[in-house]
């Protein structure tokens, strides 16, 4: 009787029939994966002096629906390696050979990934987050499109009572490292299980569920993964010498070692298949590490455990051509299960402006929450800025012309290149932290990189704008510059465009530097001091190099200085010059001050140079997004 049969007279047990607009309904059937000639290989390096590397050695096997595999192994045995050949995030320069199939039915690696979720070693999330709100944004992106905002909801709360979570909804993820403590490590992994099953896939990959977590909890963690699988997911695991109350835990067993398979099979079997050639487990050991320690190359033994391990998986190949079992698993191509799977990439997935709406939201309480960032940059604007206002107090309205002149100069040009390297530092420290995750949601599909930039983008414009607010205000009337509202309001609206344009050589410092905040620091100066160099100041804009004119042109600190000492000097009447000797500095009036100092003179300068600085904001975020997109394809295939 056909599958589809069943479903009709309602023989499926309740709690294993698949969640209403899930990927498992859509597949209308349960899954047994299997893999066929599974070879990864790292290929010679002549210039090196590398010779070629066999990481996986034709590997054969198949999961049934409904099971829970653990893949374990040695150190170096090549289990993470055939996981993300599994999920199709093999690394880039690696010979690889495979072919996958669902029901015997051979599909293309790219296209399991439409039908699985990966559950990835490591928890990375927002600290700031509650728990319920994390997962209401996977829902709202990640869920099938066509089930109202009702449905996906009822299904996070579904998936958070499955997973034992409903007691801390409303509690903060935390981080692992630092004083924001939350949920326990059990509970995290479990969240990474609930954000990965919302769309209930009828395959999971799981990597190392239980790294750092104590023995209970591991075990907690991994009966989770058996409840899932007992509701018809088929469920593929590696671990790390379990303990036994969790290897227990698993249905099936597959056991690598120097890339090649030393056992395939029921785990309650294991033991006497070991036995059977010639490796009894001792009554009273755990079978996970005596497979361990019996698959493993000791180094001060060598020869001897690699001479063990290529007996041991010689005999399995044997068994394994013997039996048949893998002519009888020969995958054939479906064009109806192709079909299908790739029908799966119009359900899911969200519409840009719902990306835009929930990651806005998202994006804006993760800034909000940040309050311990908040407060730093507020107490530090006002600690420099009042400092700056008692160095500079009242320089400009001082009686001597050419210290006022001066005076200003500074003053101005120091307040620019100090929140120049403020906003670009900011930056540069706050996205490599929070790369991870981005990381991982591009990989699951959950929004676009675009739309994450411009809510990132989005969100920071209050705190420039607030920031800026109160930089100005301090600093124009402790400078005394203008008594003017028009001109009070052309400074400001320098000084934002100015840190705008700070924060977009921020975003391009840390799109090169990705997650290493160690980089993203030592690129900061990088970035902003070649720029300083044509601020007007340190050098005289008349005199520059041809060869490095063009410095002059994409130096943003330059337009907005220009802005500021038009906005300050413009057709003002200094001093009378006349009679005054030669060999003294005198100004008669503003435009003086602006070619002394190889500035546009014209009023009109500053609509343009807004204009300039406008077109410099968006050339370079848009460069910082090129370079983003382009490490990603790098170092992710997706």
């Amino acid at each position: 009787m056909s599958r589809k049969r069943l479903k009709t007279i309602s023989c499926i047990p309740p709690w294993s029939r698949p969640a209403p607009g899930s990927i498992r309904e859509a597949i209308d059937s349960d899954i047994n994966f299997s893999w066929h000639g599974v070879s990864v290989q790292v290929p010679e390096q002549p210039r090196k002096g590398l010779p070629a590397k066999v990481i996986l050695d034709s590997i054969n096997g198949e999961v049934k629906a409904g099971s829970l595999l653990a893949i374990m192994g040695a150190s170096g045995a090549g289990k993470t390696t055939f996981l993300n050949l599994l999920t199709d995030r093999t690394a880039s320069g690696l010979q690889v050979n495979a072919v996958l199939a669902i029901n015997n039915n051979a599909i293309k690696p790219s296209d399991v990934r439409k039908i699985s979720s990966y559950v990835q070693q490591q928890d990375l999330f927002f600290s700031s987050l509650t728990v319920l709100e994390h997962l209401t944004v996977q829902a709202l992106l990640r869920m099938n499109r066509e089930l109202s905002r009702k449905e996906r909801l009822q299904r996070a709360q579904d998936v958070l009572h499955e997973l034992g979570l409903s007691d801390v909804v409303n509690s903060y993820i935390g981080s692992v490292f630092g004083r924001s403590r939350g949920i326990s490590g059990g509970q995290r992994k479990r969240l990474s299980f609930a954000t990965e099953v919302l769309t209930d896939p009828p395959l999971l990959f799981v990597d190392e569920p239980t790294t750092g977590l104590d023995s209970f909890a591991a075990e907690t963690v991994v009966r989770h993964l058996k409840n899932m699988s007992e509701k018809g997911r088929t469920v593929l695991c590696t671990i790390h010498q379990p303990a036994t109350e969790v290897f227990n835990c698993f249905d099936e067993l597959l056991l690598l070692a120097e890339g090649r398979t030393a056992y395939l099979g029921a785990r309650s079997d294991a033991v006497a298949y070991f036995s059977n050639i010639g490796y009894a487990c001792p009554h009273d050991f755990n079978p996970a590490d005596f497979y361990i320690y019996t698959l493993a190359v000791v180094p001060t033994e060598k020869e001897r455990t690699l001479k063990q391990i290529k007996q041991i998986t010689d005999k399995y190949r044997e068994v394994e051509e013997s039996s048949g079992i893998t002519e009888r698993m020969i995958p054939k191509p479906s064009v109806q299960v192709m079909e299908t799977v790739k029908s799966l990439g119009d359900q899911y997935g969200e519409t840009v402006f719902t990306q835009l709406s929930v990651l806005s939201r998202r994006t804006l309480r993760l800034t909000l929450r940040n309050m311990i960032m908040i407060h730093l940059n507020v107490m530090a604007t006002v600690v420099v800025c009042v400092a700056m206002g008692l160095f500079y107090l009242n320089i400009g309205s001082h009686e001597d012309i050419v210290r006022r002149v001066q005076g200003v100069t500074g003053a101005i040009f120091l307040l620019i290149a100090v929140f120049s390297y403020h906003g670009a530092g900011n930056i540069a420290q706050i996205v490599p932290v929070e790369h991870p995750i981005f990381v991982r949601e591009y990989e699951s599909g959950t929004y676009s990189p675009a739309v994450y930039f411009i809510c990132k983008y989005l969100a920071t414009l209050p705190v420039v704008l607030m920031l800026q607010l109160g930089a100005t205000s301090i600093t124009y009337f402790m400078f005394g510059l203008a008594a003017s509202a028009k001109r009070y309001f052309i400074f400001y609206a320098a000084n934002v465009m100015v840190m705008l344009c700070a924060e977009s050589i921020g975003y391009i410092i840390s799109a090169v530097a990705g997650s290493n905040l160690s980089v993203a620091f030592a690129l900061t100066p990088v970035g902003i001091v070649p720029l300083m160099l044509f601020g007007g100041v340190l050098l005289n804009l008349n005199s520059t190099p041809d060869y490095v004119v063009w410095l002059e042109a994409i130096s943003f600190l330059r337009w907005g200085f220009e802005v500021a000492m038009v906005n300050e000097f413009q057709e003002e009447f200094l001093q009378n010059c006349t009679g005054v000797n030669p060999t003294q500095l005198c100004f008669n009036n503003g435009s003086q001050v602006l070619e002394r100092f190889g500035l546009d003179t014209g009023v009109s300068s500053i609509g343009r140079n807004f204009g300039i600085l406008a077109a410099l904001i968006v050339g370079y975020r848009l460069i910082a997004f090129t370079i983003t997109i382009i490490l990603l394809r790098i170092r992710v295939k997706r």
